[in-house]
């Protein structure tokens, strides 16, 4: 067993960032009422990022996504495709708008299914809302000509996705809006936040009365649209970031090429380590066209060739120090959480399910795979993330070697005690 536990420390804390937050606190400006100072200095620079020429700094990733939602001009009576594979945020906000989430299957590497999708299109179809699951992007060629065919408004949930690129083209520019969290396990980390980017006027528009009156809406919105009128008292909702948060992400930004690139590397060694385990097979890997941004790296265990199974392999990973080997439990299939059995909106009552078929591909992901975190050594940070790996490797060969060596994982007293469930979350 490790002498210390395996977990991958996120956010790193490099002192220009916190000398940011320093600065922002001695300001005074605790508070950004409009499109000034930090807020400004975020957008833009994400903006630039992605080649979109309007982005919204939320307090959430669930903000950024109901601000879409409501952007696109979803509401009451509307249905939207949305995976049953991910975080039941991805989704959630449409019950605040009224709209019922009717969830899709998986393909087996977790992204959206437009197949799948395809059977449960009806006459109040909408829109679109797919997440990039583990930071890997969806097939978007497939799913764009899905979205066309049927006359679909798509988002994307870019959440687990930031800087991950599809054919050369960074996630959340393939739809009529996207949205990304920024709270603190991410990749670009606020601690709590979100982002939401459009290149539709109308789509910012409507996000900003939704969550960002007065002062910024008024600043924003268009003076002759129509609904510039509500601008001064927005809708009731108040989705501001802090600009403290803000203030330590904005510095993260232009990072983000180098830390996906490295991630590459990092990921294809961690998959190397877990093959030498019979039964394992990584799921979220990069492709030439889909380059994943490796929110974690997911692997499928086969409980045929590996006795025990995920839950056995998780256990004695965590018992021999690798904390960071995890059984996805809040990311589960949304069609077995009671919200989308029996859906409940604050604004309207629902006449149909929103669970129309099976979802054998959701199910076996949810039973069979775990994920690790993958480094992205950053600049300063190379040495702890080098130890890191490390740590992988020396638990990893241990269980290899265990298992080519006795039979099977009952045969040896110290690894026999990781029983199924210890140490996952």
């Amino acid at each position: 067993m490790l002498d210390t536990t395996v977990e991958y420390p996120w956010p790193k804390r490099r002192p220009e960032w916190s000398e940011r937050v320093l600065r922002q606190l001695e300001s005074g400006k605790l508070s950004v009422y409009d499109r000034s100072g930090v807020v400004a200095e975020f957008e833009d620079a994400w903006s630039e990022a992605h080649g979109t020429p309007y982005s919204l700094v939320t307090n959430s990733g669930t903000a950024a996504l109901h601000s879409a939602f409501y952007g696109i001009g979803i509401g009451p009576g509307d249905e939207v495709l949305c995976p049953s594979y991910t975080f039941f945020a991805t989704s959630a906000s449409l019950f605040q708008l009224g709209a019922l989430p009717v969830l899709v299957d998986a393909r087996p590497d977790g992204s959206f299914d437009p197949e799948a999708a395809a059977a449960l299109v009806t006459d109040r179809t909408k829109a679109v809302v797919l997440t990039h699951m583990w930071g890997l992007p969806c097939d978007m060629d497939a799913i764009v000509a899905f979205t066309r065919h049927h006359g679909l408004s798509l988002v994307e949930d870019c959440s687990h996705a930031h800087g991950a690129t599809y054919a050369g083209r960074p996630v959340g520019t393939f739809g009529s809006a996207a949205a990304w969290s920024l709270q603190t396990q991410k990749l670009i980390a606020a601690g709590e936040g979100g982002v939401m980017t459009t290149s539709s006027r109308e789509i910012y528009d409507r996000a900003q009365l939704l969550g960002h009156f007065n002062k910024r809406a008024l600043q924003e919105m268009d003076p002759q649209g129509p609904l510039y009128q509500y601008a001064v008292t927005g809708l009731g909702l108040k989705y501001r970031a802090h600009p403290l948060g803000i203030a330590f992400a904005v510095g993260q930004i232009a990072e983000l090429p180098a830390w996906i690139r490295n991630k590459q590397g990092f990921a294809e060694k961690i998959a190397t380590l877990f093959a030498r385990i019979d039964g394992i097979t990584p799921l979220t890997l990069s492709t030439p066209e889909r380059v994943s941004a490796h929110y974690a790296l997911l692997f499928e265990v086969d409980p045929g060739r590996l006795p025990g199974g995920r839950d056995w392999l998780v256990a004695a990973c965590n018992a021999e120090g690798i904390g960071d080997v995890d059984i996805p439990k809040a990311t589960s299939p949304l069609h077995t959480l009671h919200l989308f059995q029996k859906p409940l909106s604050p604004v309207t009552t629902y006449d149909r399910a929103g669970i129309r078929s099976t979802f054998p591909v959701a199910d076996r992901l949810a039973a069979r795979t775990f994920k690790i975190s993958v480094p992205c050594a950053p600049a300063g940070f190379e040495e702890e993330d080098a130890r890191y790996l490390e740590g992988v490797r020396a638990v990893t060969e241990k269980i290899a070697d265990h298992l080519t060596h006795h039979d099977g994982p009952g045969a040896d007293a110290r690894l026999a005690a990781a029983t199924p469930g210890r140490g996952a979350r």
